[in-house]
């Protein structure tokens, strides 16, 4: 617990510097495989991109912290949830303010605190909602993948395919979703995007269980699930996947029986 109110610390450290211009104490923390996902944004993975991406919204001005909370989840002795909730001014819209919403998940890296994922959203602020409880239930999904990610999870199997004139050996854990081109497969990652010849049936079969024929031209990562809705499945990062009308509802009974059984060989 003593580890994760210094976290939590840390966490306000980062904020407040980083909305006075600062992002260098942010810098120092951002692991090497560091997860940035935002509202509306691309999936970002490792320091440089990162770096990249917050620099550019400091060039747009940030706005000063008018009240800040920021909430603690451990979730085991190496990782933590630290949860920063700021209302803010803003810089491009007159009189209105911004609620920030931003996750960090810390893990232990030896004896050195790092960021491996941060998932950010805002909404700009009404004023006749100002006694609402903070919304904590909008980011549950993230923490789920986060802590499915981090804690405990075996190494995935790796996936063998040629990539022009290349071999690639993909971690099929940092796989999204894998989309059909014609002769082709456009296999999506969290840090890049690759090309090969086999079909999606062929790579079906060399998948792990956690990826799902959602389409005739996907096939999904399900641990990066969201939602399901209106004949769109979501994944991390706002990326929809569409479903075909005529099996709604089969896609749905067998994502809910795929995401079960993750589930409890999670609690095992």
């Amino acid at each position: 617990m003593e580890n994760a109110e210094l976290l939590a610390k840390i966490t306000k450290e980062i904020m407040h510097d980083y909305f006075q211009g600062n992002p260098e104490t942010w810098f120092q923390y951002l692991d090497s495989r560091c997860v940035f996902v935002a509202t509306e944004e691309t999936i970002l993975s490792g320091i440089e991109n990162i770096k990249h991406e917050l620099q550019s919204h400091l060039k747009k001005g940030r706005g000063n912290i008018l009240s800040d909370e920021y909430f603690h989840i451990p979730l085991s002795k190496k990782v933590t949830v630290v949860i920063a909730y700021t209302i803010s001014e803003s810089r491009e819209e007159n009189d209105l303010q911004v609620v920030n919403l931003i996750s960090f998940i810390w893990q232990m890296k030896g004896k050195e605190p790092k960021i491996v994922y941060e998932h950010a959203s805002y909404r700009f602020y009404e004023e006749e909602k100002k006694n609402t409880i903070l919304p904590l239930k909008t980011e549950q999904s993230h923490f789920q993948i986060a802590k499915h990610l981090l804690m405990g999870n075996p190494k995935k199997k790796r996936l063998c395919f040629l990539h022009g004139n290349k071999t690639i050996y993909l971690d099929t854990s940092m796989l999204l979703y894998i989309e059909g081109n014609r002769h082709t497969s456009l296999l999506h990652c969290i840090d890049n995007t690759y090309t090969c010849t086999q079909s999606l049936q062929e790579l079906k079969e060399e998948l792990p269980d956690d990826f799902y024929r959602i389409h005739r031209s996907y096939i999904i990562h399900v641990d990066y699930l969201v939602s399901v809705c209106c004949y769109e499945a979501e994944l991390i990062g706002g990326i929809t996947i569409p479903i075909p009308a005529n099996k709604y509802r089969q896609v749905k009974t067998d994502l809910e029986k795929i995401s079960n059984k993750s589930l409890k060989k999670t609690k095992k």
